[in-house]
């Protein structure tokens, strides 16, 4: 991370904010733009697999909001609106190996603006400083230009290429994989 200014813990909350984007806990009244966001198959071009079974999606998004394992968060806007942009959630990858999962999803009005790449900075120092995270993986769609940059920017490294892993528009596409370590996350904090 840049600098710690980057990373404040809002009193009284689970809330953290960045010099751009806060984060929040998503909550019983997020439930609703959680679900639209995981249903909105105009928001992920580069899934094929994407539900749009919204019940489903309500009860997935229910059963998680309190669950240890899997985090979400509503990514707003640090100003006193607080719009919100987006939705970042990272979940136990390998429990046993101290493991998490980052995914993330900007509305396409607010990408390409590092906003994705604040958020997921933000879910790193979460992964590593309090929830005792040893690594932190990420997956992309190869043609995924934009996410792996924000992965990149990030500091992760990509580990490995599976070939042909995902359907994607009537063809079979590599999935990327990135990794950070904690030592990589905290070496990389104290030398920005």
């Amino acid at each position: 991370m840049e600098d710690d200014r980057e990373y404040i813990q809002i009193k009284g909350s689970n809330s953290s904010m960045g010099q751009r984007v806060v984060l929040t806990p998503a909550i019983e009244k997020d439930i609703d733009l959680i679900v639209e966001i995981k249903t909105d198959i105009s928001l992920w071009q580069y899934e094929d697999d994407v539900t749009t079974d919204k019940e489903a999606v309500r009860k997935n998004v229910v059963e998680r909001l309190d669950g240890r394992w899997y985090k979400q968060y509503v990514i707003r806007l640090n100003t006193d609106q607080r719009t919100p942009i987006g939705a970042i959630h990272a979940h136990w990858y390998v429990k046993e190996r101290e493991s998490w999962e980052l995914g993330y999803c900007v509305f396409p009005e607010y990408r390409r603006q590092g906003y994705a790449t604040e958020a997921a900075r933000l879910i790193l120092k979460y992964a590593f400083d309090d929830w005792q995270a040893h690594r932190v993986v990420a997956m992309c769609n190869e043609h995924n230009i934009p996410s792996y940059n924000v992965l990149e920017k990030l500091g992760m490294t990509r580990e490995g290429i599976f070939r042909e892993e995902l359907p994607w528009q009537g063809k079979w596409v590599d999935q990327y994989f990135y990794g950070i370590l904690y030592s990589e996350f905290h070496k990389r904090s104290t030398n920005t």
